[in-house]
């Protein structure tokens, strides 16, 4: 009788084999059905992982927000938010320290204006020309108080955050 055995790959035995056409190796009819069971649990952690997957999919359809770009969207803003308030926080503290030599510059002006009231009072003598000078005075200094020439907030045309946008690609 001829001999119809091969060495099995796992047991390294001589016996009746079995060729597997995915791997291209033989197996004894024990060890086959051990590689089948081997691969029905990679089937089987395939099909677990694809579930997975697709439980995935449907919770970022009904919860865009908890997706990755979402995410980043999200974090651009609030690193944008921080950059503006930390400058606009120093554009205050620039502006409040100002402010004494401001207000005390315009005191100066306000007392020289009522000095002069007073003397006119005093003296009184004036005419309309005086008048419209203390008047133009006092306009000149309520318009220095309330548009001051020496603090103003500019705006910058240099980009104080970086722009985000979406890109899409097929």
């Amino acid at each position: 009788m001829a001999n119809n055995k091969t060495l099995c790959c796992i047991c390294n035995e001589e016996k009746i084999t079995y060729p597997c056409e995915g791997c291209s190796k033989r197996f004894c009819f024990v060890d086959l059905e051990k590689h089948r069971q081997i691969l029905n649990d990679e089937l089987h952690h395939i099909t677990n992982e694809y579930n997975e997957f697709k439980q995935t999919i449907n919770e970022q359809k009904q919860n865009p927000q908890n997706h990755s770009v979402m995410n980043q969207i999200n974090q651009w803003e609030i690193q944008s938010i921080e950059i503006i308030q930390k400058k606009a926080q120093n554009c205050r503290e620039i502006f409040n320290k100002s402010l004494p030599t401001f207000f005390n510059d315009i005191e100066t002006k306000f007392n020289d204006l009522n000095e002069q009231i007073i003397q006119i009072r005093k003296e009184n003598e004036f005419n309309e020309t005086n008048l419209n000078y203390l008047r133009n005075q006092l306009i000149e200094i309520t318009g220095e108080l309330n548009n001051p020439s020496s603090i103003s907030a500019k705006q910058n045309s240099q980009r104080l955050i970086n722009d985000i946008s979406i890109i899409l690609s097929k």
